[in-house]
């Protein structure tokens, strides 16, 4: 199942293959993901695609400096970035998918 969402200004837009419309995402208790309240739905790179935005984007790296936040420069959304773990996965935020796609959601936590 193909989704698509972005930022809140609309400059930065992906779509992704899913599973399917159930799906797991989760929330994580770093300081960073608690206070944006980025909820990780984990896809493999593969199937990620950036179709518009990519040089509206900013990053940010804390900590270990090994996971790339990636935010919109217009408007400050951060729709996805890439964990430092696992390998080769995004981490879009299902918040910022587009609304209408029929997809349900468990919420699981992550630490």
């Amino acid at each position: 199942m193909i989704v698509a969402g972005g930022c809140h200004c609309g400059l930065v837009r992906f779509e992704a293959s899913v599973p399917g419309p159930a799906l797991e995402v989760r929330a994580c208790a770093c300081s960073r993901c608690r206070m944006t309240g980025h909820l990780h739905l984990l896809v493999p790179e593969t199937r990620f695609r950036l179709v518009e935005g990519q040089r509206e984007t900013s990053s940010y790296r804390f900590a270990s400096g090994k996971a790339r936040h990636v935010f919109c420069s217009q408007c400050g959304v951060e729709s996805f970035f890439r964990p430092a773990a696992p390998a080769g996965m995004m981490s879009i935020n299902y918040r910022c998918l587009d609304e209408d796609q029929g997809l349900s959601a468990t919420i699981l936590p992550l630490d």
